[in-house]
């Protein structure tokens, strides 16, 4: 058995948002903002600006300050399940994951994106492992009152995926990860055999495949699923 290691936001769903002057594209995070004004639209995009100028000790102390922003302008758990609800599958993705032989592979997400989207994602396509950098956490009257964080973007992937190579006792090399965006390219360049799905160019430089529809997918599975990835 090998691990199909699955980015969520732009892979499985759709990526419809990147405010001015950032370089990631979003499915929650930049809605969040959108849906909560201007001036959080403001904030959000600083938020990036200090991501990219090295401003931020980790990933996690970005998630804080975005936050933040969300606490401040009154996100509520009514918007919050209006905006995940609103994420729209890119075309192609339930039907092919949803025929992946699971003798041959499990399937795993990691998302530096809400928990709250995976748990979408697990219910539509029958997958038991998912790692989300964030969850939100309201009180009863659906105000933001805390939250849950994990590391598992950028970098941080990589660890989780070595948690179930461990469980599972997969060897190290029998894992290939689909992803699309920049944040997925320190992912990519460690996994055996890494699929870019219409790649950010940054990531389309070091994927083993690019490919531009769910569509391709099958094939290339096919080709590995009873070989080892590397020597």
């Amino acid at each position: 058995m090998k691990l199909l290691v699955l980015d969520v936001e732009g892979t499985l769903f759709k990526t419809k948002i990147r405010l001015p002057g950032t370089n990631l594209d979003s499915t929650i995070w930049q809605s969040l903002a959108l849906a909560l004004g201007p001036e959080a639209v403001k904030e959000e995009i600083e938020t990036h600006d200090k991501w990219k100028n090295n401003e931020y000790c980790s990933y996690l102390d970005w998630m804080k300050e975005t936050i933040a922003i969300h606490c401040k302008y009154k996100l509520n758990r009514d918007l919050f399940k209006k905006i995940i609800a609103s994420a729209e599958y890119n075309e192609g993705a339930l039907e092919v994951i949803s025929k992946i032989d699971r003798s041959k592979y499990e399937l795993v997400m990691v998302s530096g994106g809400f928990r709250e989207l995976t748990i979408r994602a697990q219910k539509d396509l029958n997958i038991i492992h998912s790692f989300a950098a964030c969850e939100y956490i309201f009180d009863d009257a659906g105000a933001l009152r805390s939250y849950n964080l994990l590391p598992c973007d950028f970098r941080g992937k990589i660890d989780f995926i070595n948690l179930l190579i461990r469980e599972y006792n997969i060897a190290p090399a029998d894992w290939i990860f689909i992803g699309d965006g920049a944040n997925d390219v320190p992912i990519a360049e460690t996994a055996p055999v890494s699929i870019g799905i219409n790649p950010h160019r940054e990531l389309a430089r070091v994927v083993t495949w690019k490919i531009n529809s769910f569509s391709e997918l099958p094939d290339i599975l096919e080709m590995y699923k009873d070989k080892c990835l590397r020597d």
